[in-house]
């Protein structure tokens, strides 16, 4: 049974792992991998630089170096995650399948089904020409609508900072993101600070549309020559798919929850792992999903809407007051089968980043918040119930020290093997010994920037680790 798992593990790495497409996407985004995302933070850098050399890392410098480009490309692999209370992973698959032949002129991605997670497709990008020169007319876009662009996303309206004068609708456009947000919305001269260049594409409106007209809403530019090879997925089934990066999906698998469970998730905006707990449990039991921002919460409830889920009850709440949330008309227990806490952070693992915009004072407010949050989801667990935590930063002052603490501070609870494991193990130096190191989940490839790509870690930096409350 294990070589007959191990051999389609490997056969469809073989499918799907491309490495001569990565090497050139990295040839391609030359500028993005020689991109300091910590350029306007350098505390920032030299606390992961302190990270790494505290792990034992030998190279540490060569390490924060690959760290570094690894964070400003984007992953080659896009996931999506099935509903499959609506439809199976099958004719998911086979339905993307058909949009992407049909939007493509030329050879479309591949979709297919990933063999651990069974309801998760993984989209390999397209191989992107290795010269792609820019255009004239010049369009500047924020930081984070490049970034979006570079994960497969066209220009809207929002995100445009700059057009030149007297552009139409219909003319080809080069795209810069900028990178330090300097650029003055409404500038019609070339800009000259720091930015970088993501691809060509045609405009769908007049500059006078954007600037004098006000139009607020829609595609600006629709990406003809993006530098990454993610592909654009607008058209998705919004109740059947969902877009998500990888250790997301894998998150809901991991804590397990079963039809009937009472579940908390005790920081859910958007929403995409509460709608994934409630499609585990096929929309039976109970979802307590909180989060302090109403305008959030309303995104979590159009998320359950879209995807025809009624076991979700959501909060605009702060999880640490657990104890004073309005109970009327419904019945929230006291304590819960399984707690998800999806803790706020750095967001250091998010890919691609450009340019981070947090100074290290502020990376060192999360882990108090991130201990008190996990005080409160211990003492609402169950006996016998599982706590899920996890960031997308990759500090270890935000993971395994906080792990490490949490199991020092609290003894009725242990940390337990996760299933799928697929990530790597977590670092040294952080108070876990390697038995603990073992059990949790850590996913940051930075030597993908030398040896390739692979889908289960070309996806962005994220930490899982799995606790049980010891009683039943």
């Amino acid at each position: 049974m294990i070589v007959s798992l191990a051999w389609r593990l490997q056969q469809f790495r073989n499918r799907i792992c491309v490495p001569s497409l990565f090497r050139s996407a990295l040839h391609t985004m030359g500028d993005l991998r020689l991109n300091n995302p910590f350029a306007k933070y350098p505390d920032v850098e030299s606390l992961l630089l302190e990270e790494f050399q505290s792990a034992g890392v030998t190279d540490a410098e060569e390490r924060l170096s690959r760290l570094k480009s690894w964070l400003s490309l984007p992953p080659q692999y896009t996931t999506v995650r099935v509903n499959t209370r609506l439809t199976t992973t099958d004719a998911a698959k086979d339905s993307l399948q058909r949009h992407l032949d049909e939007s493509y002129s030329a050879l479309a991605p591949q979709v297919l089904c990933h063999p651990c997670i069974p309801d998760l497709l993984v989209l390999a990008g397209r191989q992107s020409s290795s010269h792609v020169k820019p255009s004239p007319r010049e369009v500047v876009v924020r930081r984070d609508c490049a970034e979006a662009v570079l994960r497969g996303a066209h220009v809207y309206i929002p995100g445009v900072m700059a057009a030149p004068k007297g552009l139409q609708a219909g003319q080809e456009v080069a795209v810069y993101g900028d990178l330090d947000g300097q650029c003055l919305r409404g500038r019609t001269r070339p800009y000259r600070g720091r930015r970088v260049f993501i691809g060509n594409g045609t405009a769908l409106v007049s500059r006078a549309d954007i600037f004098v007209n006000q139009v607020s809403e829609g595609c600006a530019v629709r990406m003809t020559e993006p530098l990454s090879g993610c592909p654009p997925l607008g058209g998705l089934e919004p109740s059947q798919l969902f877009l998500q990066n990888l250790p997301s999906a894998l998150c809901g698998h991991i804590l397990g929850p079963k039809p009937g469970d009472t579940v908390l998730d005790m920081c859910a905006a958007p929403g995409g792992k509460t709608t994934h707990l409630a499609t585990l449990m096929n929309d039976t039991g109970l979802v307590v999903a909180l989060d302090r921002s109403a305008n959030r919460v309303f995104k979590i409830r159009s998320n359950c809407e879209r995807w025809q889920i009624s076991c979700v009850h959501t909060f605009a709440h702060d999880a640490n007051e657990f104890d004073s949330l309005p109970r009327e008309g419904t019945e929230i227990p006291d304590h819960f089968d399984r707690i998800l806490l999806d803790a706020p952070c750095s967001a250091l693992g998010g890919r691609p980043r450009l340019s981070y915009e947090q100074s290290a004072k502020a990376l060192q407010s999360y882990p108090p918040q991130q201990r008190a949050l996990l005080e409160t989801a211990v003492r609402l667990l169950k006996p016998g119930g599982l706590l899920l935590y996890s960031t997308c930063s990759l500090s270890t002052a935000e993971n395994e020290a906080i792990v490490a603490w949490a199991l020092q501070r609290f003894p009725q609870i242990h940390l337990v093997q996760q299933k799928p494991h697929i990530g790597g193990t977590g670092r040294a130096g952080a108070g876990l010994d390697e038995d603990q190191r073992r059990l949790v989940q850590r996913f940051e490839g930075v030597h993908l920037v030398k040896e390739g790509c692979d889908y289960d870690v070309d996806t962005i930096g994220f930490f899982i680790a799995l606790f049980q409350k010891e009683g039943l």
